[in-house]
């Protein structure tokens, strides 16, 4: 029996947004990840900025994990940033960039949104290899002919 842990998230009040495209590398990595989740959800560490990226079916939030706050006796990180797909996630090719909404909560912060492509980036590539890796037998393969 699989035991699920429930996170909170507090969505403060928006700063604003603009109009983005994921790179399409990225965007594959996110749905390679999502689409293995049990739950639908995935937590990707992005420990060079001590944030948590946390992927549903529609959207990206970026929590910063050092962040705390508690209203009504229930404790949980705050979004500061999200980037939301549009319901179809539409490209003609997997090397298309997609569109979304980036939404800046509380205060808009151009320069953690250029440092989130590269950084998450690389940490759902540390996540995708280690599931990889634990998928793969660890002594190979062995391949034997039927007789």
């Amino acid at each position: 029996m699989t035991t699920f842990v429930t996170e909170t998230f507090f969505l403060p009040k928006e700063a604003g947004r603009n109009s983005w495209s994921v790179p399409a590398e990225i965007y594959n990595l996110y749905r390679s990840l999502q689409v293995r989740s049990e739950t639908g959800y995935v937590f990707v560490p992005i420990r060079t900025l001590q944030y948590l990226a946390v992927l549903d079916k529609h959207e990206i939030i970026f929590v910063d994990s050092l962040s705390y706050a508690v209203s009504k006796d229930e404790g949980g990180r705050l979004i500061l940033i999200a980037w939301k797909f549009a319901s179809m996630h539409e490209r003609d090719s997997l090397s298309e960039p997609v569109p979304c909404e980036v939404v800046f909560y509380e205060r808009m912060n151009s320069e953690i949104q250029l440092r989130l492509v590269t950084e998450f980036r690389q940490a759902m590539e540390l996540v995708d290899q280690r599931y990889r890796d634990s998928q793969l037998p660890a002594k190979g393969a062995k391949i034997l002919t039927i007789q």
